[in-house]
């Protein structure tokens, strides 16, 4: 096979295609006619596609990544070069000089053509790595990338043991700070998966700060606390539009009673321990415009009390997997001003962290709550309890709700609980039988109810209890998730059997498929259907979870 050499007469160029890569120079084995041909450039030493009614390439190119724009290449003019055929034998180094000479001189005339902004533009679609790569085109091409709006800095892929390791990277990283030239940056990524000089990291992360960055996100698996320099400059970044904090264990100083961030859309922090002053142990933030606020494993220190003025909030997210109760401050409560809110999801391990309260409860209307507690204490922790309580309380008229972890909930508690007059489908986790009546009992348009579980419970409470009302005119579904077949289990589906006029389906999900077939679920199922129904016609199934 031959080298090939495309002569081109014209180029359309499509600025709302920005995701394909392109080359120029192909070695074809099928000639080309004069239709219209797409190329693509791929990175170094990749295959190279051309879309067309008359070609196909099958030869791997040895190419420079270049653009990430689509051209429709308009084929004029195809010329022969003169060298041998392909061998499986190496070329000489010449032959290797020249040929990349060739690529460049051409590559170049053709992106010439393009406006400087664009091109700038388009590398701004490449790593930072690929598109510092792209100096070594001509001299041109030498300073091209240090226009580039948007950095992304990633040890694991910039880390070379036999190029220095950690020297290696830091270099690049001061090289790509110093040389960039733009004065806004778009977005700015670092991922540190290595242990790195404290005051280095923070360096850098002021440097970023002051240049009134867009996008901003820090990952890292070591701890970091932030300098004076590193905390104040965050605060004051006023241009901040998503901001993305996920660190193993980060100490950020706020000296600020009020911080305000004009433009932030989206808020994601994560391992972060935040102290407050003494003097300013309340703190307010405002946020207009945001719309997205999602934490993992922060934590508070010295404080009253936290306020988010986001009229937009659409999604709360709150994960607490780690205990820190040694930190905090017992009372703190954080409070969330929203009219938008669609989602609010809590999950924590064996405690809620704070008080979370809604400061217009209407607002959730509309929103699907989730809220989970997993490896609860078995002696109930009081505290827990009273946060568990209080978050409820915030939810009264949502029409969606899941809760795991009512285990947390005391009998007496239940009888305090607020009236879900818009609770339209409930789903349970592991639930007793004294929390499931108090729910039911305070949910009068219940439609939809789901459990996965229920402990054992006193049988003559379902005797003596009053039957909740949406038994009696809304409740359509019921599903019962892990059943084991025993006694109190069909005590609690007797009830629904009987006292569910409007029942349409009711579903129950095995534990494991050899139960299905044990002689405990065969007399389960004979009691069941032996029981006077309430209902005139309902669906009772049984599958396997």
């Amino acid at each position: 096979m031959k080298g090939c050499r495309l002569s081109i007469s014209h180029v359309n160029f499509s600025p709302t295609n920005l995701h394909f890569y392109a080359v120029f120079p192909l070695p074809f084995e099928e000639k080309l006619d004069t239709d219209s041909v797409t190329i693509f450039f791929l990175p170094t030493q990749c295959k190279c596609e051309c879309f067309s009614s008359a070609c196909f390439i099958s030869s791997s190119c040895f190419l420079i990544p270049l653009l990430i724009c689509k051209f429709q290449v308009i084929v004029t003019k195809m010329e022969w070069s003169s060298g041998s055929h392909v061998t499986g034998s190496s070329p000489s180094n010449k032959q290797k000089v020249v040929k990349r000479q060739k690529t460049n001189e051409e590559g170049e005339g053709t992106l010439s053509k393009l406006p400087e902004p664009l091109i700038t533009h388009i590398l701004s679609f490449l790593t930072t790595k690929d598109a510092v790569r792209t100096s070594v085109l001509s001299k041109k091409w030498i300073f091209r990338w240090t226009f580039i709006s948007k950095l992304d800095l990633d040890d694991t892929v910039f880390y070379k043991r036999k190029s220095g390791g950690k020297m290696y990277f830091i270099n690049f990283v001061f090289r790509v700070l110093l040389l960039t030239k733009s004065p806004t940056l778009l977005s700015f990524s670092l991922v540190i998966a290595n242990k790195y000089d404290v005051s280095i990291l923070n360096t850098w992360i002021c440097n970023i700060l002051i240049r009134s960055v867009r996008n901003l996100r820090i990952e890292t698996h070591s701890k970091m606390p932030f300098s004076a320099l590193a905390s104040h400059s965050l605060f004051n970044s006023k241009l901040l539009e998503e901001l993305v904090l996920k660190m193993d264990s980060c100490a950020i100083r706020v000296t600020l009673a009020h911080v305000r961030f004009e433009h932030l859309k989206v808020l994601k922090l994560a391992g972060i321990l935040f102290t407050l002053d003494f003097n300013h142990r309340c703190l307010t933030l405002g946020l207009p415009v945001l719309k997205v606020f999602e934490t993992a494993n922060c934590t508070w220190v010295n404080a009253r009390r936290i306020t988010l003025n986001a009229p937009l909030l659409e999604s709360i997210i709150i994960v607490q997997e780690t205990e820190s109760m040694s930190y905090e401050t017992p009372q703190c409560a954080i409070l969330f001003s929203s009219s938008h809110l669609e989602q609010f999801i809590y999950r924590g391990c064996r405690y809620i962290s704070y008080y979370f309260k809604l400061l217009h409860p209407s607002s959730a209307r509309n929103a699907s709550v989730v809220v989970n507690l997993n490896q609860l204490p078995k002696n109930r922790d009081q505290e827990t309890e009273v946060r568990a309580f209080v978050l409820l309380k915030q939810f009264s008229q949502v029409k969606y709700l899941k809760f795991e972890g009512c285990e947390v909930f005391g009998q007496s508690r239940m009888a305090n609980l607020p009236l879900f007059g818009m609770l339209i489908e409930l789903e349970l986790g592991l639930v007793s039988g004294e929390v499931l009546l108090g729910l039911l009992l305070k949910s009068p348009v219940l439609k939809t109810l789901l459990f996965k579980g229920v402990s054992k419970f006193n049988e003559e409470l379902l005797n003596s209890a009053a039957v909740p009302d949406c038994m009696i005119s809304t409740l359509q579904v019921v599903n019962f998730h892990k059943l084991h077949g025993l006694e109190h289990e069909l005590c609690l589906a007797k009830f629904f059997m009987e006292n569910g006029l409007v029942l349409e389906r009711m579903s129950f999900s095995l534990v494991s498929q050899v139960l299905g077939r044990s002689k405990t679920i065969e007399e389960f199922k004979a009691k069941l259907f032996s029981y006077k129904k309430g209902f005139s016609f309902a669906i009772v199934e049984f599958s396997y979870d």
